[in-house]
């Protein structure tokens, strides 16, 4: 299991999407809000702190997910179907497919804490900077096991959190914690529906193209 782990960290890492979208994009957001100071409403190094876990959230999030659509990737091209034929067991895949997935939420948690000190000067005790790595990356866990939906809630996670916050941001009041709720069921649902009735016959759509193509 230890071989196959190697190769699938080797393998992601090396996919320039990995780097471009789960650390490079995260980092620039994070400059970029950090150093808007009428946009967030509070002072620099309160910015720098909660953009820190935000966008490192997100950031973990968008590996894991990259991650969970390659796995609907591997399945397509038959690469889970040669798997049954190693000694590998079907649990044993998809334990280190979770671990694995935990551990790619690691670099761009780790690049937004490193951002945060060096260019904001964020400082938190040593308890407190691994508790927050801890945390992302934990947290951001399930969201490996979505599966096929998991292209749809990366490309929708922004667009639903903006239509809440402006829903809600009028005479409506929601405890933070409701709230949170309310948008992991509105955009895994929004997801469904999106793979569902689009992506899906997309796909299938462009495999019938693409194999009629081939037979000429």
């Amino acid at each position: 299991m230890m071989a196959y782990m190697r190769l699938e960290l080797r393998r992601t890492l090396r996919t320039p999407g990995f780097i471009i979208f789960t650390i490079a994009m995260p980092l620039v957001m994070y400059a970029v809000f950090t150093n808007l100071s009428s946009f967030t409403g509070q002072s620099k190094h309160d910015a720098a702190l909660y953009a820190m876990v935000s966008v490192g959230g997100y950031g973990a999030i968008g590996a894991l997910l990259n991650y969970g659509a390659g796995v609907v990737t591997d399945r397509t091209v038959g690469w889970l179907r040669q798997l049954r034929i190693t000694p590998l067991s079907s649990l044993k895949v998809v334990l280190a497919k979770g671990i694995i997935g935990i551990m790619l939420g690691i670099p761009p948690v780790l690049a937004m804490c490193a951002a945060a000190a060096l260019l904001n000067g964020v400082r938190l005790p040593v308890d407190e900077w691994l508790a927050v790595i801890a945390l992302l990356c934990f947290g951001a866990a399930p969201f490996v096991l979505l599966g096929e939906i998991s292209y749809a809630i990366y490309i929708l996670q922004i667009p639903v959190a903006w239509f809440l916050r402006s829903m809600f941001s009028g005479q409506w009041t929601v405890a933070p914690a409701t709230l949170f709720v309310i948008y992991l069921v509105v955009l895994i649902a929004a997801s469904f529906l999106v793979y569902r009735y689009y992506e899906k016959p997309l796909r299938a759509g462009l495999r019938r193209r693409l194999s009629g193509e081939g037979r000429r």
